[in-house]
């Protein structure tokens, strides 16, 4: 017998305005299709592409599981730590939006960050039990560092022991120091005492008052387990502790706290050996991290079999645990096929014995698991022939019958024709047909385990606009005429710094040339790798990062040129010298600005993110004097002045223009009537920002003598570059609070955006606009409080605060961000423009980039506009070769699984002179895994 789920009939994913009826569809689907297969198979990986919207599909198999399998037991989802919070609000969300009231009151959840607190959760009364549990990762393997359980473990090693009165008065001292729980003596002196003198179970009277503890303190499974334990090391180390508060005090309090930890690693482990509680499904959330088998992650699940009967030995805490198991990944290929198989592997840590195994039990899985990784490897094998032989392509073998051919497209569809080939061609095709048959026998082994969906290539309705434009190479430049892929020109005075990079990575063929990377990012990423040897210049978004200086060597051969780039690029030199992909990222920010709209960012160098926030907040208030001096009809001087005296109107109690202003937000906040209790702080909000100088410069109608009402309005109704009026945006926003948020979510919103400064563009008072860890050392005055930077150094509050902010129509405007921000954030409501200012050697990674801003409800579906994509390189550098391998390898990951490949210098030049795979080829190559056939190509063609 198995396990037989379905999805909830009550259970409606159609959200208005944030998920389509073709998406509810496609997604509710995909739920039913993974509750049938897990009703007798043990896992599946879900692999949707980014943005389409994963998470509400394993909420609706785990609301459905969790209120239909006996006994009321909960769904564990594990989630990385940076989105701990997003689950739960997605969660919020389902059930306000999703789920009819009276089922959505059943639908109870909490978090837990420690094992101690998974414990509790699981010891929780049917009637205030969770149905839902979300876990972060390493949760499990922390163990029980929990000072209730030390203490329970304490009082268990002086059960039963004689002569112990003198050594409970010391406890009774110092509990507060052991533990570090020096609050609680202080409120009740006598506390230490009380415990020790009761069980565990009867603790949480105890400390009501005292404590905020609203569950019983010690899990019921360590309860249940210390008499079995041996404590004696714990006495001897209690034993320890002086009576007295000596020089030495501290040092041996410490030497206890330890053994005792050390006690309670042996504790933890006991405890998850006779774990008998089992769990209905286990959600993993990022998957991919499970690749590696020797992760601690990835042990949590090892189990293997006894000799003597079928039951698994747990070798880590969730083996055996869970009845089934579903992953989520939007990377499955960037894996190499052992790496997908491995993932797969963790499987085998369901529990297999009972009613509710899958029928066909471990040893058929086992045998299919074999077949999948035999289908893949021949599979890989004929994909790596074909990468082989594709390599050996020139431009020279583009020809047919004397007809030469400068579209690999075009030539690949016509060489497909023809009968007469020989030689290097003759060979792809070959391979191609081979590869061909043995990724489709993969494809049939891998369909029951792993379901992707791809985003279609164009937007929604009938107009086939593309979903998104890229602009490569010099298409960044404000005045490039031509359709011609080139890159950024390099002239002037900096052609020497990027001479002597070409000489120095032609010195070391064999080395990554680091220096020349950050070169093409910045002169400052430049500096900065000099002087830190590579190391912490990045916020580790390089999945080929090789060892503290990335491969890179500095050998005699380059020390030379680099200390002739180091004198060239001081840093009092380096400001004030041109510099072709800086200089081209600024400019189209700012013109992106000007024109109304919102850009992202991304950097793979801290110190090009820092070094582009100055510029473009400099190139903006530059643009804002100009603007405002042509509009104001004054000199640029005088703008800043005309602009305060303007913006201060709006906050004049009697002035005609903040009623006017007032009078237009609530005119279109009175089609929301959700929102009244709102109503006082929103339009507050639209008043702040509208009177910055950012919004006065490109939207108010400055220098016009006209009626406050008729101002107003005019600026209300001006458009930006998608062809929407800024009332439109404010009331788009306002309908996402009122019919797309969750009331927890909502609030959030609102919060962020009321705490978000919007004040001064101009002189010192701009420093009241930013905490410490968005400043890192940057002159205030510098910079403007519409341009932000978000890097590891920026805490995860104010991460999430200018997440929030940013989906908004408000501050900021301009988010500059490195890989922090690449994976699980959303910033796609009102931004459809993206600069890749740096490439990753990884292609997943730049699609993870790219996801933020493209997923389901981006504001490109809303305006029909594609997503405007800046993939910027400095021509005939190494930032050129980059680009050219990272393009080509796109293409190849899905073919090629997790091809591991060098990035010295020498191997980036033969690989950036290969033939481009065509898109048509890697399309039809593709594994198709939809959970009903629905044919999507991956690549444009």
């Amino acid at each position: 017998m198995s396990l037989a789920y379905s999805l909830h009939p009550k259970i409606d994913l159609h959200v208005t305005g944030r998920i389509s009826a073709s998406d509810a569809e496609r997604q509710t689907t995909t739920a039913k299709v993974i509750l049938a297969r897990l009703t007798d198979q043990p896992g599946v990986i879900l692999a949707d592409e980014v943005g389409m919207g994963k998470t509400f599909v394993a909420i609706s198999v785990a609301v459905s599981i969790a209120l239909a399998n006996r006994g009321g037991r909960p769904v564990v989802v594990m989630v990385p730590a940076n989105l701990k919070n997003k689950w739960p609000e997605d969660l919020n969300l389902f059930c306000e939006r999703c789920l009819p009231p009276e089922l959505a009151k059943r639908v109870k959840f909490k978090t837990a960050q420690r094992a101690v607190e998974f414990l509790k959760l699981l010891d929780d009364p049917k009637d205030r039990r969770c149905s839902i549990i979300f876990m972060t990762h390493g949760a499990m393997s922390r163990g029980l560092n929990d000072p209730w359980v030390m203490l329970a473990l304490i009082r268990r090693s002086l059960h039963r022991r004689h002569n112990t009165a003198g050594l409970k008065r010391v406890l009774g001292r110092f509990l507060g120091d052991l533990l570090q729980k020096k609050d609680l003596t202080r409120k009740d002196n006598d506390i230490w005492n009380k415990l020790l003198g009761k069980p565990p179970s009867e603790w949480l009277r105890l400390l009501r008052g005292i404590a905020d503890e609203d569950d019983d303190p010690v899990p019921e499974a360590i309860v249940k387990l210390l008499p079995e334990l041996d404590t004696s090391a714990v006495f001897d180390a209690l034993q320890q502790i002086p009576q007295r508060r000596t020089k030495h005090f501290g040092t041996k309090l410490v030497a206890a706290r330890h053994a005792i930890k050390e006690q309670l690693r042996e504790v933890w482990q006991e405890c998850l050996a006779k774990f008998r509680q089992r769990l209905p499904l286990l959600i993993l959330d990022e998957a991919h991290h499970l690749k590696n088998s020797d992760t601690r992650l990835a042990k949590l699940f090892r189990s293997e079999e006894s000799l003597d009967d079928a039951n698994a030995i747990s070798q880590g805490a969730l083996a055996g645990i869970f009845e089934r198991m579903m992953f989520l990944t939007a990377t499955p290929f960037q894996l190499g096929h052992g790496e997908l198989c491995s993932v797969l592997d963790r499987f085998e840590g369901i529990h297999w014995i009972g009613k509710s195994a899958p029928s066909a039990g471990l040893e058929d899985f086992s045998k299919s698991r074999q077949s999948l990784r035999q289908s893949l490897d021949r599979a890989q094998e004929a994909a790596l022939c074909l990468d082989h032989a594709w390599g050996r392509l020139t431009r020279d073998d583009l020809r047919i019958d004397g007809k030469v051919f400068s579209n690999v497209e075009e030539w690949w569809s016509e060489v497909r024709e023809s009968g007469d080939l020989r030689g290097t061609v003759a060979d792809v095709l070959a391979c191609f047909y081979r590869a061909k048959q043995t990724l489709q026998v993969a494809e049939d082994h891998l369909k029951p385990w792993v379901i992707r969906h791809l985003k279609s290539r164009q937007l929604p309705g009938e107009k086939n606009i593309p979903r998104r434009k890229r602009h490569v190479g010099d298409a960044i430049l404000l005045d490039d005429p031509s359709d011609a892929e080139r890159g950024l020109n390099v002239c002037g005075e900096a052609l020497l710094p990027f001479l002597l990079a070409c000489r120095a990575s032609s010195a070391t063929p064999e080395s990554r040339p680091v220096f020349a990377e950050g070169l093409s990012s910045s002169y400052e990423a430049f500096l900065h790798t000099r002087m830190m040897n590579g190391t912490k210049s990045t916020d580790d978004d390089d999945d080929m990062m090789e060892g503290p200086n990335n491969g890179a060597t500095t050998e005699a051969g380059t020390d030379w040129y680099l200390k002739k780039l180091d004198v060239l690029l001081a840093p009092a030199e380096s400001t004030a010298l041109p510099h072709p992909k800086v200089d081209a990222t600024v400019a189209r920010a700012v013109d992106i600005w000007k024109r109304g709209e919102k850009l992202v960012v991304f950097c793979h160098y801290v110190q090009t993110g820092r070094a582009l926030r100055r510029r473009i907040s400099s190139g903006i208030q530059a643009e804002i004097l100009r603007l405002g001096s042509a509009k104001l009809r004054c000199s640029a001087d005088s703008v800043a002045e005309e602009l305060d005296r303007l913006g201060k109107r709006f906050f004049d109690d009697d002035g005609r223009l903040r009623r006017a202003c007032d009078r237009e937000a609530r005119q279109s906040l009175g089609k929301f009537p959700s929102l009244a209790d709102d109503e006082e702080t929103l339009v507050e909000i639209v008043r702040r920002n509208l009177r910055t100088p950012s919004f006065l410069v490109r939207f108010f109608p400055l220098g016009i003598d006209d009626e406050p009402d008729e101002l107003m309005r005019a600026a209300f109704d001006a458009l930006d570059e998608s062809g929407q009026s800024f009332r439109v945006i404010v009331e788009q926003f306002f309908s996402f609070l009122a019919e797309r948020c969750g009331s927890k979510q909502r609030a959030a919103y609102i919060d962020a955006v009321k705490r978000i400064q919007t004040g001064a563009h101009f002189g010192t008072d701009s420093s009241a606009e930013y905490d410490d860890d968005e400043l890192q050392g940057e002159v205030m005055e510098q910079l403007l409080p519409n341009v932000r930077l978000v890097n590891g150094q920026t805490r995860s509050e104010t991460r999430q605060r200018l997440m929030l902010t940013f989906n908004t129509p408000f501050y900021p405007e301009i988010l500059i961000a490195s890989s922090v921000m690449s994976e699980g954030v959303d910033l796609h409501l009102n931004c459809r423009h993206m600069i890749h200012h740096d490439l990753c050697w990884n292609p997943s990674n730049l699609e993870q980039r790219t996801g933020r801003v493209d997923r389901i409800g981006a504001k490109a579906e809303r305006v029909g506009k594609p997503i405007g994509v800046y993939l910027p390189y400095v021509g005939e550098t190494q930032d050129e070769k980059m680009y050219r391998v990272v393009m080509d390898r796109e293409r190849w990951f899905n073919v090629v699984m997790g091809e591991d490949y060098k990035i010295d210098a020498a191997t980036t030049d033969k690989l950036s002179a290969r033939i481009p795979f065509p898109a048509s080829a890697a399309n039809e190559l593709a594994f198709q895994l939809e959970a009903e056939s629905n044919h999507q190509e991956i690549f444009p063609s």
